[in-house]
């Protein structure tokens, strides 16, 4: 049997789980009309969601989930893409619910400031627009994000992708050699163990969360990165997380997230293998950032807990849901502890990358844990 097979079998063994019929994840809430939100729904009647590229199709899988179930929840869930699934344009303006016209938001830092805006539909101003926010990235601790609740959803690690080894060295690079790679101090392979050619550094949008925290990681910042590369030609802009934008180039390096390109790997539901003949790299030490584990008899790659651990701690992070705090109850019952996602994490998350956080509220980190 094959792993598409299997993993068909898995994506119905959860539906029987969750007695759910008719599952299916797809890209926005309408795939053939992207960017419009469920027909026939009221804005009262919708919660919708924007935010991080990085589990956006994981959140896809959910909210198919959720509303399927039978009796139909009183609010059905809406989780918009970080960019168009059918044209990858971005910026464009959606509507999200009746009266809600906004500009997609591409990434976590871009869906949390949006849903700051309090923005209300205009034919009906008790009803917001974004209603919760896919966030790769931890609650800022300045007190500007201090109306919103994050809940843990899942570990994930951000490293970076190189194709093949033919100029990137097969040895770990360190986090100084990451440091000066990215803000183009070091220009040629041969600076850090590879071979000699020029590096060609790729960048996703500022508005990427993963590249805040990558950026984060290595100790730099965007501002000193666009001020080292400033007129080389080697920095581009690209979609996170997709491997095919370097075009198979083996001098490139780019930031991605771990378990993007795991799910990648799996053909996770709603996702395509975008990976583009790159592999994850090294970070301090020889421990893969990838590791695989057994569901239901099926075999995925999934995110090494071990590669957050130790000399490499600084590039693993958390996936949230962020809410309003005084958002309506069921809302968050969807990612509380013991919720909706929580009671049903393993089926939702491994094949999608992600490694479950459990629900052992007396761990240091558990599903559904409020900050």
């Amino acid at each position: 049997m094959s792993r598409r097979t299997l993993r068909a079998g898995l994506a119905a063994g959860a539906a029987t789980l969750l007695t759910l019929t008719g599952v299916a994840a797809h890209a926005d809430p309408n795939p053939t009309d992207p960017g419009t939100p469920i027909s026939g729904k009221s804005q009262t009647e919708l919660y919708a969601a924007v935010g991080a590229d990085a589990f956006a199709e994981l959140t896809n899988n959910v909210v198919s989930a959720y509303d399927a179930q039978a009796p139909a929840p009183a609010h059905l869930l809406e989780s918009y893409d970080a960019v168009n699934p059918v044209t990858g344009q971005t910026p464009e303006t959606i509507t999200t619910k009746p009266g809600c016209p906004i500009s997609r938001p591409n990434g976590a830092n871009g869906g949390l400031s949006a849903i700051l805006l309090n923005q209300k539909s205009t034919v009906d101003n008790t009803s917001y627009c974004i209603d919760w926010v896919r966030s790769s990235r931890a609650k800022k601790t300045d007190g500007t994000e201090a109306g919103l609740t994050f809940y843990a959803q899942s570990q994930d690690a951000v490293s970076y992708a190189v194709v093949g080894n033919a100029y990137a060295p097969t040895t770990p690079l360190t986090t100084a050699q990451l440091k000066d790679i990215f803000e183009c101090t070091d220009t040629d392979w041969s600076q850090v163990g590879g071979q000699a050619g020029p590096i060609h550094v790729y960048l996703p949008p500022a508005s990427a969360a993963t590249l805040t925290f990558f950026l984060q990681a290595i100790g730099t910042t965007l501002n000193n990165v666009q001020a080292g590369c400033q007129g080389l030609p080697t920095v581009f802009s690209q979609q996170q997380n997709d491997g095919r934008t370097m075009n198979g180039d083996p001098m490139g390096i780019a930031p991605y997230a771990v378990t993007k390109w795991a799910a990648q790997s799996n053909q996770a539901p709603g996702i395509a293998d975008n990976r583009g003949g790159t592999h994850i790299g090294l970070v301090n030490t020889t421990t893969s950032p990838i590791t695989t584990t057994v569901l239901n008899n099926v075999t995925y790659d999934v995110l090494n807990p071990a590669f957050t651990t130790g000399d490499s701690t600084a590039f693993g992070r958390l996936f949230f849901n962020a809410v309003r705090n005084d958002a309506p109850q069921d809302l968050k019952d969807v990612f509380k502890a013991g919720g909706f996602l929580c009671q049903n994490q393993d089926a939702f998350l491994v094949p999608f990358g992600n490694t479950p956080l459990g629900n052992d509220q007396n761990a240091a980190r558990f599903c559904g844990q409020a900050s």
